[in-house]
């Protein structure tokens, strides 16, 4: 039981903790000078352990927050890519 719910907790709150890193990377809330653009990049790096938490959980129990754990690793881990590649397109740099 304990395992379920480490497996299903940690996949869902990897993304989510990235997405408040990356809410405050662009409003500035909370000064976070030192650690600059890495909320951007750290999604390439944890989010892939969280969606293999996420399908190792879903192939076990079949839970529905397993599958939104991977949904939300997979949305994360393109959002890099999309800021890049439409930073990139519009700004030219």
């Amino acid at each position: 039981m304990m395992r379920k719910q480490f497996l299903r907790v940690v996949s869902t709150a990897i993304p989510l903790l990235l997405l408040v890193l990356i809410l405050n990377f662009f409003s500035g809330l909370i000064p976070t000078d030192s650690i600059q653009g890495l909320p951007v990049i750290l999604p390439i790096f944890l989010c892939p352990v969280g969606a293999v938490l996420g399908v190792i959980s879903y192939r076990l129990y079949k839970d529905r927050w397993s599958l939104t754990g991977i949904v939300f690793n997979i949305v994360m881990f393109l959002f890099p890519v999309f800021y890049h590649v439409i930073g990139t397109v519009i700004f030219g740099v």
